[in-house]
């Protein structure tokens, strides 16, 4: 899988958000609009599917578009993540976070060296 940076939009029970992440190198890395960070690591199968974990920090007090309610303190939460081949075709995908169900359309932005 090439290096390249995306474009997510995300939506779920309680509202929707976007976000820029780079994915190569068996790295995930990226921001939403919430400015929440996301870290992770994957790996690439043979018939290109990605599967990985993807982590991140729910602030304290900020809604989640998955409708569970903002907490009062800050929570690590941690993804696994499983992205189809060719997953920056227009299609949906449903990601399973601990939060909730969100749905994901990713776009290439742009393919990096």
């Amino acid at each position: 899988m090439p290096k390249a940076l995306y474009a997510a939009y995300f939506t779920g029970l309680a509202g929707q958000s976007m976000g820029l992440f780079y994915i190569g190198d068996g790295v995930i890395a990226g921001i939403d609009v919430a400015t929440m960070q996301y870290d992770g690591i994957y790996s690439t199968a043979l018939d290109g599917s990605l599967d990985g974990t993807v982590n991140y920090i729910l602030p304290a007090g900020v809604p989640l578009i998955t409708g569970m309610p903002a907490g009062n303190v800050a929570t690590p939460i941690a993804v696994k993540l499983s992205l189809p081949a060719h997953f920056d075709d227009g299609r949906v995908v449903t990601i399973e976070t601990p939060t909730g169900p969100v749905n994901a359309r990713f776009e290439k932005v742009k393919e990096l060296p």
